[in-house]
């Protein structure tokens, strides 16, 4: 691409550099077309691929609150077996978290029971 005369051995200079701004020109209206559009079609996009992992997720409820219980029973289960084991209490930041971790599945357990007071509250 270094030399235009190799890629266009056969047309005059002219011709040459007349081709040579057309394709430029056509490259940079696709460019251009790509950047306008972009804009257009990237919110549809993402608000079509957060729909679907929205709808997923509502579907994902009840066995993601079953598995989200057994962790959260299996891992203060794991942390009291430790504690016995080492004769130690644990430690406050693991307290904290798990404290938090069972307060958050508590709220996902009761959530379709207080989401209408929710929203209602939202609402006002």
């Amino acid at each position: 691409m270094t030399d235009s005369g190799r890629m266009l051995p056969m047309l005059p200079s002219a011709e040459r550099t007349a081709c040579t701004a057309a394709i430029a020109t056509a490259a940079g209206a696709v460019l251009c077309g790509v950047c306008c559009v972009l804009p257009f079609a990237l919110p549809a996009v993402v608000l079509a691929t957060s729909g679907s992992a929205l709808a997923w997720l509502a579907s994902a409820y009840s066995w993601a609150t079953t598995v989200a219980t057994v962790i959260v029973g299996a891992a203060w289960l794991w942390i009291a077996a430790t504690s016995a084991r080492s004769k130690a209490w644990p430690a406050g930041a693991t307290l904290s978290a798990m404290t938090f971790a069972t307060v958050v599945l508590g709220a996902a357990v009761v959530w379709p029971r207080i989401e209408p007071l929710v929203i209602g509250l939202l609402k006002r």
